[in-house]
């Protein structure tokens, strides 16, 4: 479980200055996947049992990605689907005006590297000043999963980017999937979720999630504009966020369930110990 300092959640007027115990989406439940994952690693450091979870996640993504790159490459883009993505890439060609420009050019910013790594920084050292380890957890093995299946994919299959004129000069990395998109996924939904577990506010809870959703729908929408991605590289980069994000929270469920645990069995031995000695004691004068 973590142990947070004692600050009074936002939007909450707590009588003795700590945050009460509520159940979030970080929290483990009984007889879950988290649950089951632990039973079948055994006895584990919180932090190791996470680290196991996120290396599957890895793994897993890497090779869902590499299987979608491979699909979308060699057998849909020859065909309609190509046609398709050509079609929705020209779309935006013919949409472009000086203010849209903009627009896409701030979209695509909220998604790359720079900010991404600028916000998930800044946000690590205040959770880990608060000491909310579980919530770093989540964020840096969403970050760290979608950065390791995203490069793999890109390096090892290459897609061109779309035959259209571009407004930014192109990364030599390959046009499948959308990192930018794919990262701002991880990012932004993960905030919401940690302010989540922060606030009882609704209003901020609201805000957190409305920006979650708006916000890497801006960003995807922006590198299509901008002439980077195709829309099904924009596709594959949801499923790889999605599926980044949940393999984190399974991995920063996980790695609660194991303290929960390794707590319990330190308490029950402690207790016995304990005992042992009074147990003695009573033996002895009888």
């Amino acid at each position: 479980m973590d142990h947070p300092t004692e600050l009074p959640a936002l939007g909450g007027k707590p009588s003795n200055g700590t945050i009460p115990s509520r159940s979030t989406s970080l929290e483990p439940t009984p007889h879950g996947y988290a649950a089951r994952v632990v039973s079948r690693l055994g006895h584990r450091r919180a932090w190791v049992s996470g680290a196991i979870v996120g290396v599957v996640g890895y793994v897993v993504m890497a090779l869902v990605l590499l299987g979608m790159a491979f699909l979308v490459t060699h057998l849909l883009a020859p065909g309609p689907v190509g046609v398709w993505d050509n079609g929705v890439n020209r779309w935006f060609v013919t949409q472009r005006t000086s203010a849209l420009d903009t627009a896409a050019a701030i979209g695509s910013a909220l998604g790359g590297a720079p900010v991404v790594m600028g916000v998930a920084l800044i946000t690590a050292i205040a959770l880990s000043i608060a000491r909310r380890w579980r919530a770093l957890g989540l964020l840096a093995t969403g970050l760290l999963i979608e950065a390791a299946a995203f490069l793999t994919t890109a390096t090892l299959i290459y897609r061109p980017r779309p035959p259209v004129p571009k407004l930014e000069l192109p990364p030599p990395t390959s046009s499948f999937p959308s990192g930018h998109t794919a990262a701002a996924i991880v990012l932004y939904v993960s905030l919401a979720i940690i302010m989540g577990t922060l606030t009882r506010s609704r209003s901020l809870r609201v805000l957190a999630w409305f920006l979650a959703i708006f916000v890497p729908a801006l960003v995807g929408a922006s590198r299509m504009y901008r002439g980077m991605h195709h829309p099904t590289d924009v596709i594959g980069a949801v499923i790889l966020g999605v599926g980044a994000l949940l393999f984190a929270l399974l991995a920063a469920r996980t790695a609660g369930e194991m303290r929960a645990r390794f707590s319990e069995t330190g308490r029950g031995r402690s207790t016995t110990a304990q005992a042992e000695p009074d147990q003695r004691v009573a033996a002895v004068s009888r």
